[in-house]
């Protein structure tokens, strides 16, 4: 009888058929694993799934992050506040109008002393009467404007904003371009796992086929049991193999769902034939140059504010103002109008400020270190160009020979199966051709996977961020 396990040798009948049993074996539980898999993957989505979304490629990718992706929502709410600031600091430049109206009862009128001689000429001196002055109600009205003909801290405070915003800006197609370097390379890991399944899956076959030899040779007496042990070996590396990459499949789909922030089922249906560069030496600027720019004109418009300290300000105020007092609740039909207006220019200026000084050097230190961190950058993202450009160029000659080699070796490894079939060869020599014939499977793989990085971070850099 044929007891199978994973984890204790195989016996077999004598009169049973080898060749059956391991195909039977093989068959089943291949079968079975892959029929698991795909239910894995279906049912592990459905608890969750609300649709399914297909890309085609990696711009639809793209374009569905701008529209989903809260990263980047959260940045575009973020330029709409330092948006609303900047209208804020423009509006400082309007006059300041304010109007109040006021009330009081004079409850008890405060009595008063004045001399006596005031309404009897003929009293004597020292001696005082004493008066009640006022109205029992008193109502008031005002109107009051200021503005600022004249203020440069204001205006500087609106470049400052201006630059603020630019900064946002800046940050939001950071974020931008970290996601799309974050989605391509689960995207392509998707495309590349998908390669390798289909190559692990050959390798099963061939493994299958290679151990279903081995143990009619091994019952035969006609090899050793460590020969057909290595067989065993490579049959079980094989289908592990192939069970990591479609672990790692469904462990990239839902890391997609991540980063896009969605429940819906992802599908991609693309492949790397489509993947094609037009230009690959046409590159936009690096959005972390933006942001350092952009640092650099706000230390720089920091610097004017803070000289602004030592510039005038002109101010016009104007006031108009009425009361009315009377001795009758709501009675203005006999009130007292006393009216009142006031117009008058302040202008100020500080003479004498030391601490304004001290963050005007303070401000310059820090332009100088914007300017040097901007060339820093500056320097460091154009040889990360160049270096891009010489892992293209190496990537698509080493992928072109790996390929050439992994078809040779094919050929190689199908003459050394008819060899073996023939016994023309031993089950070793078998062994170390198909051996070879793996490592070149993996320097395929590898080369393509180099490859691939180069190619979409090129094509990332190509994206012109400033027109999202």
């Amino acid at each position: 009888m044929v007891k199978p396990s994973f984890g204790t040798e195989l016996k077999f009948d004598k009169a049973l058929n080898p060749t059956l049993v391991i195909m039977n074996f093989r068959t089943v539980t291949y079968n079975k694993f892959r029929a698991m898999g795909i239910l894995v993957i279906l049912f592990s989505f459905f608890p969750y799934a609300n649709a399914q979304v297909v890309f085609h490629s990696i711009d639809e990718l793209f374009a569905y992050a701008d529209d989903n992706a809260i990263i980047l929502k959260s940045a575009t709410a973020n330029e709409q506040l330092f948006l609303s600031k900047v209208k804020e600091k423009k509006s400082d430049f309007l006059p300041d109008i304010s109007a109040s109206l006021g009330y009081n009862d004079n409850i008890t009128l405060q009595p008063n002393l004045i001399p006596a001689q005031i309404f009897n000429p003929s009293a004597p001196e020292g001696e005082f009467s004493e008066v009640v002055f006022g109205t029992k109600y008193q109502y008031n009205g005002s109107l009051q404007a200021k503005w600022d003909v004249l203020n440069f801290q204001r205006i500087f405070a609106v470049e400052v904003s201006k630059i603020e915003l630019s900064k946002a800006e800046a940050t939001t197609e950071i974020n931008r371009f970290n996601l799309y370097n974050q989605l391509a390379s689960t995207y392509y890991s998707i495309l590349l796992t998908r390669e390798s399944i289909k190559v692990y899956e050959e390798n099963v076959a061939v493994s299958d086929t290679i151990l279903i030899n081995a143990l009619n040779q091994f019952q035969k007496g006609t090899i050793s049991e460590s020969a057909y042990n290595q067989a065993l070996i490579n049959s079980r590396q094989t289908t592990s193999q192939l069970k990591m990459s479609q672990n790692s499949l469904q462990q990239y789909y839902v890391q997609l769902q991540s980063q896009l922030h969605t429940q819906d089922t992802i599908l991609i249906d693309d492949n790397f034939e489509q993947f094609g560069l037009i230009n690959s030496t046409s590159l936009q600027a690096h959005p972390q140059l933006l942001l350092q720019k952009a640092n650099l004109s706000s230390a720089e418009a920091q610097l004017k504010q803070i000289k602004a300290l030592r510039y005038p300000t002109l101010s016009l105020v104007y006031q108009n103002s009425r009361t009315w007092a009377t001795d009758d609740f709501i009675g203005f039909s006999n009130a007292n109008v006393l009216p009142q207006q006031i117009f008058g220019a302040t202008l100020s200026m500080n003479l004498f400020d030391f601490s304004a000084e001290r963050k005007i050097e303070q401000s310059k230190i820090n332009i100088q270190l914007q300017k040097l961190e901007l060339e820093s950058s500056k320097i460091e993202l154009q040889k990360e160009d160049e270096l891009l450009q010489l892992q293209l160029t190496q990537g698509l000659t080493q992928l072109s020979d790996n390929e050439q080699i992994l078809v040779l070796q094919k050929k190689n490894d199908q003459h050394s199966e008819n060899l073996y079939q023939s016994g023309l060869i031993s089950l070793d020599n078998r062994l170390d051709k198909y051996k070879e014939l793996l490592n070149a499977q993996n320097n395929y793989l590898s080369s393509l996977a180099s490859l691939t990085l180069s190619k979409y971070k090129i094509h990332i850099r190509q994206v012109d961020f400033n027109s999202k």
